[in-house]
């Protein structure tokens, strides 16, 4: 399962650009540090579906929401969540993504998009992204 789970990150990370993610990005990802995630959050990282971005191209993704980071930093990693938020809506293997700006949940069944994050949610994840993928 963290196969599938690593090749989704992959693909969805690396895969062929488009125009919605112009740009690769390298990430860096471990368990969250700062906030508790949900107990279904912890349950999927632990059944090995889930994992936590604390970095994107070696810039950390706090930066987005950080008041004293400089301008350019913070608009970069807001870019840089944008297209990864857009590339896992467009992928229906992603059940959750939460990240310091957006995301949503999907309908394991219908594989719809059944609502969007929180601002709790989205304040629960300011230092990170959250993805799971659908067992």
């Amino acid at each position: 399962m963290r196969t599938l789970l690593l090749l989704l990150v992959s693909f969805l990370m690396l895969g062929p650009p488009t125009e919605a993610c112009a740009q690769r990005v390298k990430i860096t990802y471990h368990a969250a540090e700062a906030e508790p995630e949900s107990a279904e959050e912890n349950a999927a990282h632990a059944e090995g579906r889930a994992m936590d971005i604390n970095e994107v191209n070696k810039m950390p993704v706090r930066l987005a929401v950080d008041p004293s980071a400089p301008q350019a930093k913070r608009e970069a990693m807001r870019e840089r969540l944008r297209e990864i938020e857009a590339s896992a809506r467009d992928n229906r293997e992603v059940e959750l993504f939460i990240s310091p700006l957006g995301g949503f949940h999907r309908d394991t069944k219908t594989r719809n998009i059944s609502h969007e994050a929180t601002k709790e949610e989205m304040d629960a994840h300011w230092d990170h992204i959250h993805m799971t993928i659908i067992k």
